[in-house]
Order: structure tokens, then sequence, then C-alpha cells
């Protein structure tokens, strides 16, 4: 199911791109302080801690009137993860566990952006997130979530330079229920970003 909703995606993308100009594309690079949190407390539940969150990504954006911009495309994550389980040390000690510290995370942002002036704006929109890596020993942060920031730019002819500090909530909708309960990945951090009008 995921794989098909990526793949839908990614076509219905490059569609779009070669039916229209006066777009414009940005690289961009973002650090983030990150949490996974159960969305019930629980009392004794084991525990992860998301450290070194840093992600790549590309957007496409097109404006649609003088203040709204419209923006899609992929970020990629990635994070080390470090986990606490809820067992005395004797019991791991004798059976141990797997866990893989290296988080991993293919994400679709889509959202508009509003513009507060010559240099400010305001973002807010959906996130369609992919896990990609197994063994985190937490829940699968497949599904949908969103963004929201306020963010600066400043415009040098066809060059855009930004930063983008921005809060993203993964998870809230997942593609597969695990269970009773599940942890939510929460980010506050920022993007770095030049673009490129065409």
């Amino acid at each position: 199911m995921k794989n098909i909703i990526l793949l839908s995606f990614l076509f219905f993308v490059s569609l779009s791109l070669n039916a229209q100009s006066g777009f414009k594309v940005k690289g961009h690079f973002g650090v983030s302080g990150a949490m996974a949190n159960w969305d019930t407390p629980l009392d004794g539940a084991s525990s992860v801690d998301i450290e070194n969150l840093m992600e790549v990504g590309v957007l496409l954006s097109k404006s649609i009137s003088e203040k709204f911009l419209l923006n899609g495309g992929l970020n990629y994550s990635f994070a080390q993860v470090k986990y606490s389980p809820n067992f005395p040390p004797c019991i791991n000690c004798l059976y141990g566990y797997s866990h893989n510290p290296d988080f991993k995370l293919l994400s679709i942002p889509i959202y508009a952006e509003y513009s507060l002036g010559k240099i400010f704006y305001a973002a807010a929109g959906p996130v369609v997130d992919f896990q990609l890596s197994d063994g985190n020993n937490f829940s699968d942060q497949s599904g949908f979530g969103y963004l929201a920031g306020l963010g600066a730019k400043l415009n040098a002819d066809k060059l855009s330079f930004s930063i983008f500090p921005n809060y993203k909530r993964h998870n809230v909708i997942p593609f597969e229920k695990e269970g009773n309960y599940k942890q939510i990945l929460q980010e506050i951090g920022v993007q770095f970003g030049v673009g490129y009008s065409f």
C-alpha cells in the first residue's frame, strides 16, 4: 500500500512538471530536535531517544496568487535511535533484543505559503511519510502528518535564500494500525534553502 501511494505521487508530480513552466525549485538542508512519545501516557513503557535528526530535500513551488505559494517535494530524514526496553537487565542478558539505531524516513510535504511582507511568510500543510528503516523499536511512522512554521527569504533575481523554522508531527493518521497505542515522532527544527526560479 505504501509503495503504491509513493509511486502514484511521483508519477503525477512528473506529469505536472512537464506540463508547467514558471515554477521554482529549491534544495534544502535541515536539523531538528526530535522526540517519539506515546500518544497516551503509559507507566513503565519502553522509551526511545531520537538524536541528530537531519534532513535533505527538494521542493517545487508555484505561485497561485500574489500572496499564496503552493509547495510540494521530497525530504529524506535520518537520525540515530537509542532504545531503553522495559525489562530488567538480567532478562536482556539472557534473551537479548534486536535494535537498529539507524532511522530513515522519506517524506512528501505538500503545503501552502502565505506572504507576510517582502521577507517573512507563514506555511502549513500535510506531510505523507514512508519509514524506510525497520527494527528501530518504536511505532512505524508511515502515514499522514503535518507541518507548520514561520520563515524568511531573500530574493536576488532568479535566486532565493530561505530559513524556515518549523514544527512537524508524524504518524497522526498511520497507514496501518499497530495496536491500541502508538508513538508519534515530533520535530522542532529549521531548514536552510537555496531556490532558483524558472
